[in-house]
């Protein structure tokens, strides 16, 4: 039973209220102690998504001079999905928000505080909206920034310093030592490779057509292969016979 004192403070309290918010509070509970929300709009002002916070208070036997029980929700809109530069209200804000207003409760204790914890809550809403929107903004700022020196060092060579540039020196003088270094190990080699042949190239040790003739008399008896029919059949041997012949004679009219 709640004493007739509590019971009248409470009531004058609700009064006040639904003249403050005519549409946006709603008695769950009309017989003392009393239970009833009050919905609470972010509104949009071009800096932060809106969204709706609903209130749900519930009298105790001893308030004003005690707390009301209370509870923060949000309630489902109808917004597109948010884009990565706008913030949206968690559950762990929520939580943040509802110690904000029991710390603000309990300041004005003995007091109606209803309409005290309503307004503290929006701000304070407002305020944790604004900050996670700026983050956002200044993440997304920070990336397209990084994106941009990210780009712009592709056309950008490496600076060169006295240090770097004895480093690269140091390197490139190697190289080039060890490459002669090669190329003078290779011409010793070709120089002693026709030293062993007596100076000659080796085209130069080719056999003439001649005398792989001479060597092998098979290869003119392996042309008979492609001999058709009809076709007389040269003994090549009847050449080299004349060939001598003329070579002999040659000889004796000299």
């Amino acid at each position: 039973m709640v004493d007739a004192h509590y019971a009248e403070e409470q009531t004058n309290e609700v009064e006040i209220l639904q003249s403050i918010y005519p549409t946006e509070l709603e008695i769950l509970h009309s017989e003392v102690p009393q239970k009833f929300t009050i919905s609470i709009d972010i509104e949009d002002d071009d800096e932060i998504r809106p969204c709706n916070l609903l209130l749900t208070v519930e009298y105790t036997e001893t308030y004003p001079d005690s707390l009301p029980l209370f509870e923060i929700s949000l309630t489902p809109n109808t917004l597109p999905p948010p884009t990565d530069i706008e913030a949206e209200l968690s559950d762990k804000d929520l939580c943040d928000l509802t110690d904000r207003l029991r710390e603000l409760g309990e300041e004005c204790l003995g007091m109606a505080m209803v309409f005290s914890m309503s307004t503290g809550l929006k701000e304070a809403a407002t305020q944790r909206l604004v900050e996670k929107t700026a983050e956002l903004i200044r993440v997304k700022e920070a990336k397209i920034q990084k994106e941009i020196e990210a780009d712009q060092a592709k056309f950008i060579g490496t600076q060169v310093t006295r240090a770097s540039f004895l480093e690269w020196k140091a390197k490139f003088d190697l190289e080039t030592k060890d490459h002669l270094s090669r190329l003078a190990g290779e011409a010793g080699e070709e120089r002693a490779r026709r030293a062993v042949s007596g100076g000659k190239k080796d085209e130069d040790k080719r056999l003439t057509g001649r005398q792989l003739f001479e060597q092998d008399r098979s290869l003119a008896q392996s042309d008979s292969t492609f001999i058709a029919d009809g076709d007389v059949a040269v003994d090549a041997s009847l050449f080299v016979q004349e060939d001598d012949g003329l070579s002999s004679d040659a000889g004796s009219d000299e």
